[in-house]
């Protein structure tokens, strides 16, 4: 117990760091704890004024460490008898004198992750808390995984938190919300971050969060637990705030003077009170009801920066409405920022983009979403020497995410710089934990390398990989065609199609290696036919149908099956939509059906290119050469009689092979001009079967089958099954046990 002046309740409450938890008198005697084992720790101290009761060291409340507390005892006169310690008092009524908190940052970002985990993305997230007096900065971002397979962006969301105070209440204000590769609007993930960490102690209006009576409950929450009398703390009121070395300090005191807010916190207070009914429409997931609220409140404060973009969020949201959401940034005077400058990429103005992204990265206080936006502006940059530089800077303000790191490296290697680019991928080999990380990244940098022409450097990598997992089929993949990439087409070949049996068995997905083991079949081997088989294994739903549907089609044009080509390029401009990635197989098909006569189709392929470079002056052209040389008039013609219809297994005319070669390709171009006429299908099928041209039959017959009615499927059938069985007996002949095992799966499927 120690003996002296209990503390003035307007002297300050922060003391130095050795000095907490002890009783302000010079006594060095052991405090006087109630009772063994209580959550927190109390003693008596005795001053002029009479006894008080205090805490004896910190107590932890959350993530809250409460470091100062005294509670003032009136009713008690001198003189007493303190020979029982605090347990003697603890009945009596007494005052709250002062209270005091800190939270410390790193402490405070811990106890929040676990809270706010897939508020962004699925899994844990990281949090970052810089705070300030009366606020801080809080950022949330997903975890970047340096192992990962495949390039991500990081999604990344900062908002503002201001403390105010009216009478003994707080209230914590959320402003200011901004973030990148986000899956909703900043304020409405801001809010929910809001309230999943302060929902349980604070009521939510709008976007304030309001702690009533905050100290009176801090002292209800901590006292009882030792068995003393919550004290009266009508009195007691917001002192001062400050911050030192990561720590926020607040602290209250009965009859303070009011504190002196920040203007900050006054004009988010301001600004809470304008979008209070938007916000909470924006909590409940009505967008469209926070928005009209928003423009009403607008009107009544024009120009309102926070209601502006706030309106300017929804809007990005809807979709489509980029151009109006930058005009009411614009109007509101705040056409700079992350979101004017996402707003003005949607809007097709690049360079102003990059210039609003660059001007908020300067101005964010937080590094991870400075870090994300000077990623973003390289992202849109055309320069390869500026999108460097504005990765530098990224990684700069944010060094452990490791997404920045892998896109610098591949844009090292593509703009030759070799050496800085090997720099980034040992960094991040370094980086990896485990051998999964580290063969997850040797992995993903060998890709790189690969995609980028490498294939030496690729194969060192994807074979230090193995090293570690010499079954993955990722890496075994990538190992084989790089070596065909390497002039090594055999080897390449036979690691691919091993790689393709183990993902397979694994129910991986093996779309890509289909595609290149048909690469390398067909362009570096010659085999084309098992290249095509190799490559109808690619679904057309896969991300790799468009260049395996469009290789295929080449690969037949070069084998004479010219329906078939025709078919493939069509299932290929299907698949397109708009990406630029079909563009130069649209092109190549289109030529394909001019030489061939068909101009009806190559005017679709071409119709297809150009929704996709609608500013193309070349393909505009094509395109509008083959409409006029459609529109010409042509002479006119008898009918031709109509052929006679056989059944499937009738015999072909007695003709010699070359003219038997020369009837297919003419049954060839009847069929497309009617593919459902099946007296030239059973020409066909008996021509074909009599050439040998068993791949050219199985297009044909799969062609059929689509589209065939019940009767004709079964008349059919047995020969489609018969062509997989002589084909999958030539692989397995040939040693293609692979492409074999295909067919066979084919036949059994049928």
């Amino acid at each position: 117990m120690s003996r002296a002046h209990p503390p003035s309740p307007s002297s300050p409450p922060r003391r130095p760091r050795e000095a907490r938890g002890r009783s302000s008198s010079a006594s060095h005697e052991a405090p006087a704890i109630d009772r063994e084992g209580a959550v927190i720790q109390l003693r008596l101290a005795i001053g002029k004024d009479g006894l008080g009761i205090e805490l004896a060291g910190p107590a932890v409340v959350a993530c809250v460490d409460v470091t100062e507390l005294v509670v003032r005892l009136p009713h008690v006169r001198f003189p007493f008898d303190v020979s029982g310690g605090v347990a003697k008092f603890r009945h009596k009524r007494g005052v709250l004198e002062r209270i005091a908190v800190e939270l410390d940052a790193r402490r405070v970002a811990r106890w929040a992750e676990p809270r706010l985990g897939g508020l962004l993305a699925a899994g844990p997230c990281s949090v970052v808390v810089e705070p300030r007096a009366y606020g801080a900065t809080f950022t949330v971002h997903a975890r970047s995984h340096i192992s990962a397979s495949r390039a991500t962006r990081v999604p990344a969301l900062a908002f503002e938190l201001a403390l105010l105070t009216s009478h003994g209440d707080l209230s914590v204000v959320v402003h200011g919300a901004r973030g990148v590769n986000l899956i909703a609007p900043p304020t409405t993930l801001a809010l929910r971050a809001a309230g999943a960490l302060l929902g349980d102690v604070a009521r939510r209006e709008g976007s304030r969060f309001l702690l009533d009576a905050a100290a009176a409950g801090l002292a209800r929450r901590l006292l009882p637990e030792a068995g003393v009398r919550a004290p009266d703390a009508a009195e007691v009121r917001l002192a001062g705030s400050g911050e030192s070395d990561g720590v926020l300090f607040v602290s209250f005191a009965r009859g303070a003077s009011p504190a002196k807010i920040p203007d900050e916190a006054t004009l988010a207070s301001e600004g809470a009170l304008l979008t209070r009914e938007s916000d909470d429409a924006r909590v409940a997931g009505d967008l469209e009801r926070a928005r009209e609220l928003d423009l009403l409140a607008l009107e009544r404060a024009p120009r309102h920066p926070e209601l502006a973009r706030r309106i300017a969020e929804a809007d990005r949201a809807a979709g489509g409405r980029a151009e109006a959401a930058s005009a009411t940034l614009r109007e509101a005077g705040r056409c700079e920022g992350a979101l004017a400058g996402e707003l003005l990429a949607e809007a097709g103005d690049i360079p102003s983009a990059i210039a609003a992204l660059l001007s908020a990265a300067e101005r964010e206080r937080s590094a991870i979403v400075a870090a994300l936006v000077h990623a973003r502006a390289a992202e849109l940059a055309s320069d390869p020497h500026d999108a460097l530089a504005w990765l530098d800077a990224a990684i700069a303000r944010a060094p452990r995410i490791a997404e920045l790191r892998w896109d610098r490296a591949a844009r090292r290697l593509g703009a030759g710089r070799l050496r800085d680019a090997r720099a980034d991928f040992q960094e991040l080999e370094a980086l990896a934990h485990g051998s999964r990380d580290r063969h997850d990244v040797l992995r993903r940098a060998a890709d790189i390398y690969r995609d980028a022409g490498l294939g030496a450097d690729a194969v060192v990598l994807y074979e230090r990989a193995l090293l570690y997992r010499p079954d993955d089929p990722e890496a075994l993949a990538g190992l084989g065609s790089s070596l065909a990439g390497e002039g090594r087409a055999a080897r390449g070949a036979a690691i691919l199609a091993h790689a393709i049996e183990l993902a397979e068995a694994r129910g991986a997905a093996t779309s890509w290696m289909h595609l290149a083991l048909g690469r390398v079949l067909g362009e570096a081997l010659g085999d084309r036919p098992a290249a095509v088989a190799r490559l109808r294994a690619v679904p057309d739903d896969a991300p790799e149908a468009i260049a395996a549907r469009g290789l295929e089609g080449r690969l037949r044009a070069q084998l004479g099956d010219v329906s078939g080509a025709s078919l493939a390029f069509a299932r290929m401009r299907e698949r397109a939509g708009h990406e630029p990635s079909a563009l130069s197989w649209l092109e190549e098909a289109a030529r394909f059906e001019a030489d061939r006569g068909d101009l009806h189709a190559a005017q679709r392929h071409l119709a297809a290119a150009i929704s996709i470079a609608p500013a193309d002056a070349a393909l505009e052209s094509r395109y509008r050469a083959l409409g006029e040389t459609l529109a010409r008039p042509l002479p006119a013609q008898p009918p031709p009689p109509p052929p006679a219809r056989r059944a499937v297994s009738e015999p072909p005319p007695a003709l010699d092979d070359a003219e038997a070669e020369a009837r297919v390709e003419s049954l060839t171009r009847t069929l497309q001009g009617d593919p459902t006429n099946d007296a030239v299908v059973d020409e066909l099928v008996a021509l074909l079967t009599r050439l040998g041209r068993s791949m050219d039959l199985l297009a044909l017959l799969s062609a059929r089958l689509e589209d065939a009615p019940p009767e004709r499927r079964e008349a059919l059938l047995p020969r489609h099954r018969e062509v997989l069985a002589t084909l999958e007996h030539e692989a397995r002949t040939a040693g293609r046990d692979a492409e074999a095992d295909l067919f066979k799966l084919a036949r059994d499927a049928s």
